[in-house]
């Protein structure tokens, strides 16, 4: 994933779900695996925003000062008025 949504999609958006989070230092155990999937026209997005630590991290590393913003916005669908 890359960069949040802009400010203006979030702005658009029906619903948005986002955090933030820091630490002082993060101990990878696990590397994770993670996607994120939407199914329509172009209804929604998700990204994050980072420092400190990169997309892919690495099992036993150590990774300090820490920050993760991320951002999910979504539009609900329009549907055409049936009468």
């Amino acid at each position: 994933m890359s960069g949040r949504p802009s400010d203006e999609e979030i702005a658009r958006a029906d619903i948005v779900v986002a955090a933030d989070i820091e630490a002082d230092e993060l101990d990878v155990r696990v590397a994770p695996e993670n996607h994120v999937e939407f199914h329509g026209d172009d209804q929604a997005a998700s990204g994050t925003n980072r420092e400190n630590l990169p997309e892919n991290v690495t099992e036993g590393q150590r990774y300090r000062s820490v920050r993760i913003g991320y951002a999910l916005e979504a539009r609900a669908a329009r549907h055409a008025d049936p009468g």
